[in-house]
């Protein structure tokens, strides 16, 4: 009797050896978070697009521009932007904020704000990325927008 309780104690303790990698969830606080390794699917993201100022037509340089929660990026010389955001691979809508208020404000124009809706995205992805980013990651999905600010007018 004690080699049959003896037997199946050994059976069990390698059963659950070998399935130490395999538990779902599993947090382990020595592997650092970075995009490689997250156990989540997630996905890049991007919107693009120009600013123009509406009385001249001419493209905004240095115009601060917020996605989601992100650092602010800016426009170049041309107006142009590129902002990303990293979030679960499904439908979803962001808020973009034009001339965010703070630090870098252009006082010339008020804020602006726009939600941007990517609906049922197409994912972009290649095999470089999947080995960057890790096998959760579903690619990347754009947006182009143009906005055209209108300047605040001194009476």
């Amino acid at each position: 009797m004690k080699q049959i309780h003896l037997i199946g104690f050994v059976i069990l303790s390698l059963l659950a050896a070998s399935c130490q990698d395999s538990i779902p969830f599993r947090y382990d606080g020595e592997e650092p978070d970075s995009m490689s390794t997250r156990q989540y699917p997630h996905a890049f993201f991007i919107v693009h697009g120009q600013i123009v100022d509406s009385l001249t037509q001419e493209p905004i340089p240095e115009m601060p521009v917020n996605l989601r929660l992100e650092d602010t990026v800016f426009t170049d010389s041309t107006g142009l932007f590129r902002a990303q955001t990293i979030a679960f691979p499904i439908s979803q809508e962001f808020r973009l904020v034009f001339n965010t208020l703070g630090e870098h404000h252009n006082p010339l124009y008020n804020p602006e704000t726009l939600y941007v809706q990517f609906m049922l995205p197409t994912f972009q992805l290649s095999q470089e990325e999947i080995l960057e980013h890790g096998p959760q990651f579903f690619g990347s999905t754009y947006m182009t927008v143009n906005k055209t600010l209108s300047p605040l007018i001194d009476e």
